[in-house]
């Protein structure tokens, strides 16, 4: 039987990766902002899959940095071992508890 883990976020269910725990599964993905709520979309820089970079989806202009958010949740893209993208949720402390923002 195949091992599954869960998306931090939305509980569904997704692929058991041992070197990515905390991956969002491809619902939440499509859920990626900055802190302020626009939309980003992060991609590989080369065509050999290496590399992270992201842009603003509304304007396409260019995202400073790796740290995203779904749902308010604090994340990090990042290259994948083999190609690709991974997002997954930045951990705090020792009780991998999420980090929320309040958007109030």
């Amino acid at each position: 039987m195949k091992e599954l883990q869960h998306c931090p976020i939305c509980q569904s269910e997704v692929t058991y990766s041992q070197r990515y725990p905390q991956y969002i599964c491809n619902s939440c993905v499509e859920l990626i902002t900055d802190k302020e709520g626009r939309p980003v979309e992060f991609f590989n820089t080369t065509i050999l899959g290496q590399g992270c970079e992201g842009i603003y989806q509304d304007t396409g202009e260019q995202y400073a940095g790796d740290t995203c958010y779904v749902r308010g949740v604090l994340c990090k893209a990042k290259e994948h071992r083999f190609g690709g993208i991974v997002v997954e949720v930045v951990e705090s402390g020792i009780f991998r508890d999420l980090v929320i923002l309040d958007f109030q």
